[in-house]
Formats: structure tokens, C-alpha cells, sequence
């Protein structure tokens, strides 16, 4: 539940008419207290607390009753389900936010009361083009399958709504984010930080998108390659596991990362912390680590320094990912192959290897991945 309105009050809290201050009420004893005028904030606080404890109390005795809330399918199905699903780090973050946001909007709606038509219209608000309407569809699939099994729903409602077609035929699922070009990559260059120079520099010239490049790691460069396992593909390729022949101008970069700072950091794009929390520093292996959305967060910045993307609407400016796009045209412009290009992007539909499957990564050999090059310069890709 978030915060109401800036002109309008929590629930169980009033404007003190006679005194000018505010005043909460507890619906349960229906005890008053009173703060002054310039005690606003405090009583905002304590009773936007107050109507999260009186829902979760309603949601409790409604679950008692057995009439559950979505709230309380999100949570059991977040505890029982998420947890088997075959998903990597990434995929598993991205259902749980979208898991997240149902639950805020739509949390204290009884799962009883919830048809296929209010599915259907609450995705189409949030979304304009067909793939990210597909996907929450299928979040919500998920969720009334659970509960059908578990026998609180009688039917999955969800599965009613019509899945909607992807072809680019339809006006409103064609791209309009930008592509990037030479001059916007240039652009967008000079107002980066050194770190995020590295990170753009890896990406054009191996291909790889911005998760794969957060992980770069110096141990990663030895016997004469750099060894990259493509995560997102890990579980459905056995391309997600290639060997990229280092060139002088990889072997220049990674020079350049170490000299950027005093930091002895594992990896290659790395910065300190503006502050050391403790909720930022947590699943990082190091300090020092960049996850992918800061990426994307100060990507985006250093772009909308560049007055012909700031002049774009938001959806229609280029994101880190376009490098990768960017960087596959320029090699297939100066003679590499699709196949070379297909393989050092890791495409492919092949199944993976058992190995990484039951073993995890710890488990690969170097000759589990396969050789491939990314030969280019940054002069001669950018000319």
C-alpha cells in the first residue's frame, strides 16, 4: 500500500478542526490521539502503519473463513512454487517484482472475486505492447493454476485471457525504441563514468549484454582466452559457455580496468560504493560488484546527457542492451559470418550440457566451452 495522495489523508486519520492539528483513530478500541500542526509527518506515519496492520488483520480473518486474499495466494505461491521454477537469478528477480506489483495493486481483492475480465483489464493499463502483456498474463497463470490446485479458485481465470499475437504486423508491437548508432554510442560515451566506459567497451566488442559484462572477472582472462557462461541461456544452450580468443585490444581494456582506481577489485567493471550499506552490499560476492539494473540506472544517465535522446520520449531512447545489436551489425559490415556472430552472442537452440545442469558452473571444464572470437577494434567497429 502506498502512500495517499499528497492532499489527501491516510484512512483513520483527520484534520483536528478545532485546534489545528490531525488526528488518528484506531478502529479497533476506537481510541483518538492527537498531534500538533507541525506533527504532520508523524501522524501521516503512524497511520499509514495502523491501516497496514487493520488489512492484515482483515486478511487473516478472511483467510480463517477461507475466503483468501491475492495477497495470500502471492505469498504462498512465492514460498511453495517460486523456488522450483527453472529460472536463473534474473528471470526469478523479474517474477517476483511483477509479483510484487500485483500484490500492491491488487493484493486485498478476494481471489474469489477476481475474474478474467478484471485480469485482463488491469494488464492492459499497464501495458501497451503484446510480448510484456503475454508475460504478465503468464505470472497470473501461474498464479491461479497454484490455486486451483490448492483449491481456492475453481477455475484458472487467467488462462481465459486471450494470449495476444506478437507480430509485427500490429502497429502496436513495433519497436520504438531507437536503435543505437556509432555517433549515439560515441555520444554517450563521453558523458560516462571511466567504470561505465569499460562496461560499453566490453559489450561492443564481445557482444555480450550487460549481465555477462558485470561478471567479467580477471580470472576469467587465462590461457590465452576469456571464458564467458552466458547465464540467461545457461539452462536451454550449450553455447551459453564460450571462450572468446583474447586480442590485444581485450587484453588493453582489461589493463585499463585495473588502472582505473587504487580498488583491487575481482572484477573487471567495478566502482566504490557512494555508502556502504549493508542493504546494498547483500548477495554481492565483493564490494565492489555492479549489478545489472545500476548498470542500466547509470547507462541511462550518461544518455540523457546527450540532447538528441533527451529530446525522445522515454520509450523510444536506447538502452545498454542496444550495444550488443549495434555491435553485431558492425561486425557483420566489416566480413564476420552470422554463424561467428550467432555463436560469440550465444544463440542457439540446442540443449545444454548435463553437466551444468546437475552440477552447476563449478562443474565445467575449460574444453566444456567453446572457442570463438570477437577480432575487431574499437577503431575499426566505430571507425
Amino acid at each position: 500500500m502506498g502512500r495517499p495522495k499528497k492532499n489527501d489523508y491516510p484512512p483513520y486519520m483527520t484534520a483536528d478542526g478545532d485546534r489545528g492539528g490531525f488526528i488518528v483513530r484506531n478502529p479497533v478500541n476506537g481510541k483518538k490521539k492527537r498531534f500538533p500542526a507541525d506533527k504532520r509527518s508523524r501522524s501521516w506515519d503512524l497511520a499509514t502503519k495502523l491501516h497496514g496492520f487493520i488489512e492484515q488483520r482483515r486478511a487473516r480473518l478472511l483467510l480463517d473463513a477461507g475466503l483468501p486474499t491475492l495477497a495470500n495466494l502471492i505469498d504462498r505461491w512465492t514460498l511453495e512454487r517460486l523456488p522450483l521454477m527453472p529460472w536463473d537469478t534474473s528471470t526469478a528477480a523479474t517474477a517476483a517484482m511483477r509479483l510484487k506489483r500485483i500484490k500492491r495493486e491488487k493484493g486485498d481483492e478476494l481471489v474469489a472475486d477476481i475474474d478474467c475480465v478484471a485480469i485482463e483489464t488491469w494488464i492492459r493499463a499497464i501495458t501497451a505492447r503484446a510480448d510484456p502483456f503475454n508475460k504478465w498474463r503468464q505470472i497470473w497463470i501461474w498464479l491461479y493454476k497454484f490455486a486451483v490446485s490448492q483449491k481456492i479458485a475453481k477455475t484458472n481465470e487467467a488462462e481465459k485471457v486471450e494470449r495476444r499475437s506478437i507480430s509485427k504486423k500490429i502497429k502496436s508491437n513495433q519497436k520504438m525504441r531507437q536503435r543505437l548508432d556509432t555517433a549515439g554510442f560515441n555520444d554517450i560515451y563521453a558523458e560516462a563514468e571511466p567504470w561505465l566506459k569499460v562496461a560499453m567497451e566490453g559489450s561492443l566488442l564481445t557482444l555480450q549484454s550487460r549481465k555477462e559484462v558485470c561478471n567479467f572477472k580477471h580470472t576469467d582472462f587465462r590461457d590465452g582466452f576469456l571464458f564467458v557462461i552466458r547465464d540467461k541461456v545457461a539452462a536451454d544452450s550449450h553455447m551459453a559457455f564460450i571462450k572468446i580468443r583474447l586480442t590485444p585490444e581485450l587484453e588493453s581494456l582489461r589493463a585499463r580496468a585495473v588502472k582505473l582506481d587504487s580498488i583491487a577489485s575481482p572484477y573487471l567493471v567495478h566502482r566504490r560504493p557512494d555508502r556502504m550499506q549493508r542493504r546494498w552490499l547483500e548477495g554481492k560476492d565483493h564490494w565492489t560488484y555492479i549489478n545489472e539494473r545500476y548498470l542500466t540506472r547509470a547507462f541511462k544517465a550518461a544518455r540523457d546527457q546527450v540532447p538528441r535522446f533527451k529530446a525522445l520520449l522515454e520509450r523510444e531512447r536506447p538502452t545498454f542492451h542496444e550495444i550488443r545489436g549495434l555491435g553485431s551489425r558492425l561486425c557483420l559490415d566489416r566480413g564476420m559470418t552470422k554463424d561467428a556472430i550467432s555463436a560469440l552472442m550465444t544463440h542457439s537452440s540446442k540443449k545444454t550440457t548435463e553437466i551444468y545442469l546437475e552440477r552447476g558452473p563449478q562443474a565445467l571444464t575449460d574444453s566444456d566451452f567453446h572457442e570463438v572470437a570477437a577480432p575487431f577494434t574499437l577503431k575499426e567497429l566505430l571507425g
